[in-house]
């Protein structure tokens, strides 16, 4: 099974998704967390280097290449996937992933017209090996709830606020992402109360009711 973790800057994806690799593998569900999506990014190296990197480009080259890379992550989830009964959690799913794009992108979005459908085509490969489901960080203030969790780590700059207003309006009124099912839990929760949430809606799957 994959699961993908979707949600603005600051809305508790990596948490979670902590939260759900040590509980699944508690309960002796083999589980894994997936390559972040910066190792598929080719113009850089390193996650530190990701910031300048995006200062340094245009809007559309950083939206490409993001595009570009879940791209490459999801064709890596669906080699690597093939036949196993593991649980692969992904810290950002397409619809983060394709959001921060158009955020990134402005007003250019009919560049990224033919990645997205480049983008479906390869979730839609990915769940023809393995069943995928979508969890949802979001709330209907969802940067009020991000915005105070990242000035406490980092510094954010009127660019930067910018692009996360825009991030998170196109999360805010994208559909959810095609054929892929998707769970909302609010970003105001705590960690703890999101993971058992998560956690009872996959039971169902992962311990599917024996036939009749």
């Amino acid at each position: 099974m994959i699961l993908f973790v979707d949600g603005i800057d600051g809305s508790g994806k990596t948490t979670l998704v902590r939260h759900l690799h040590e509980a699944l593998n508690s309960a002796d569900i083999d589980t894994h967390v997936a390559e972040p999506l910066w190792q598929h990014l080719t113009p850089i190296t390193a996650p530190e280097q990701f910031g300048p990197w995006v200062t340094s480009s245009s809007g559309t080259e950083v939206a490409i290449a993001l595009v570009r890379a879940m791209i490459g992550r999801i064709d890596s989830l669906r080699r690597g996937s093939e036949k196993q009964t593991s649980v692969h959690l992904v810290d950002r799913g397409p619809k983060t992933v394709y959001a921060s794009a158009l955020a990134h992108a402005g007003g250019h979005h009919t560049k990224l017209g033919d990645l997205r459908e480049l983008l479906a085509n390869a979730v839609r490969a990915l769940q023809e090996t393995q069943p995928c489901t979508a969890v949802e960080l979001g709330a209907e203030d969802a940067l009020g709830v991000a915005l105070p969790r990242l000035e406490k780590v980092q510094p954010v700059s009127p660019r930067y606020l910018g692009y996360l207003r825009t991030f998170a309006e196109e999360m805010r009124v994208g559909p959810d992402w095609p054929g892929l099912p998707t769970q909302r839990v609010n970003s105001f929760a705590s960690a703890d109360d999101s993971c058992r949430a998560v956690l009872a809606a996959l039971h169902h799957g992962l311990h599917p009711a024996a036939p009749n």
